[in-house]
C-alpha cells in the first residue's frame, strides 16, 4: 500500500508524513512549486530527506496564474483563492498519484486552522470539487472528519490517526518533539496573501487580464507607478531590484 503526500514542508505536513509511515504504509510525496510561493521549496527538500521519502517536484506556476485570474470560490483578504487553490492542488496530485501508483493522498490539514479552507464542511467541498472524495486522508484531523475510504478500507488503523482542530500549534509541536522532528517556523508562504504584493496583483489583472509570468514575477521588485491603462513604471530602489528589473526586460 502507498499514500502520495502533499509535502509543504512546514510542521503539519511532516508530522501527517510521519503518522502514516508510522503504521508501515510507503509514502512518497509531491511539492508543488509556483512563482507565488518558490521559497518553500527549500523546506519540503529539508522535510523530505528528514523523513526518508521520495520527493517529487512540479512547478504548476503557468496553470496555477489561471486560477487565480478567475478563482471559483473567490478570493481571501487579498488576492488568495485558498479554496480553488486546494482544488486545483488536489486534483494534480490525484493525477500524480495514479501516475506513481498510490492509492490515496496525504495532507497536513487540520481542522479549523485556516478560516477560508480548513472548515470541515469546506474541506469535504473541495475533496468534491476535485474529483477524489474519501481518498483523502488527514492524519492529524482525521477524527473531526467522517472516516475516508483508507479507514474504511482498513489500509490504515483510525485509531493511530488524531483529533487535532483548531489554529494552536502546541500538540502538533510536542508530537515532532517526540518524534525527533525538525520543521521551520510557522509564517505566512503565499505572495497572494501579502497585502503590497495582492494590490498589485489586482492592478495589473485589472489592466491586464491576460498578463503572464513575466509580468507577474515584476510585481516583487521596485515601485509601481500607473501612467495609463496600457502603461506603467516601474523603478528599482537599490541595485539588485534594478538588476532583477533588466532582466525581467
Amino acid at each position: 500500500m502507498k499514500g502520495l503526500a502533499l509535502l509543504s514542508g512546514g510542521l503539519d505536513s511532516r508530522l501527517a508524513i510521519a503518522l502514516v509511515k508510522e503504521q508501515g504504509i510507503e509514502v512518497e510525496a509531491v511539492h508543488f512549486t509556483s512563482i507565488f510561493w518558490t521559497h518553500l521549496l527549500k523546506e519540503a527538500k529539508q522535510g523530505a530527506r528528514e523523513l526518508g521519502v521520495k520527493l517529487h517536484v512540479r512547478d504548476c506556476s503557468e496553470e496555477f496564474l489561471e486560477v487565480v485570474r478567475k478563482p471559483k470560490f473567490g478570493y481571501g483578504s487579498g488576492m488568495n483563492p485558498c479554496t480553488d487553490c486546494r482544488i486545483f492542488m488536489l486534483r494534480k496530485a490525484s493525477d500524480f498519484m495514479k501516475e506513481i501508483g498510490a492509492s490515496f493522498l496525504i495532507t497536513g490539514e487540520v481542522v479549523g486552522q485556516r478560516p477560508m479552507s480548513q472548515r470541515s464542511k469546506q474541506l469535504l467541498l473541495i475533496e468534491r470539487e476535485a474529483g477524489v472524495s474519501g481518498l483523502v486522508l488527514r492524519p492529524l484531523t482525521a477524527k473531526n472528519l467522517p472516516p475516508s475510504i483508507p479507514e474504511r478500507e482498513g489500509w490504515v488503523d483510525r485509531g493511530g490517526l488524531l483529533g487535532i482542530r483548531g489554529r494552536g500549534r502546541k500538540e502538533q509541536m510536542k508530537l515532532a518533539e517526540e518524534r525527533g522532528l525538525t520543521y521551520p517556523s510557522p509564517a505566512g508562504g503565499c505572495l497572494l496573501a501579502d497585502p503590497i504584493f495582492a494590490k498589485r496583483m489586482r492592478e495589473l489583472l485589472d489592466h491586464d487580464p491576460n498578463a503572464g509570468l513575466n509580468d507577474v514575477e515584476l510585481l516583487r521588485w521596485g515601485r509601481h507607478f500607473r501612467l495609463s491603462p496600457e502603461s506603467k513604471l516601474v523603478v528599482g530602489r537599490n541595485e539588485r531590484e534594478n538588476a532583477k528589473i533588466q532582466a525581467l526586460a
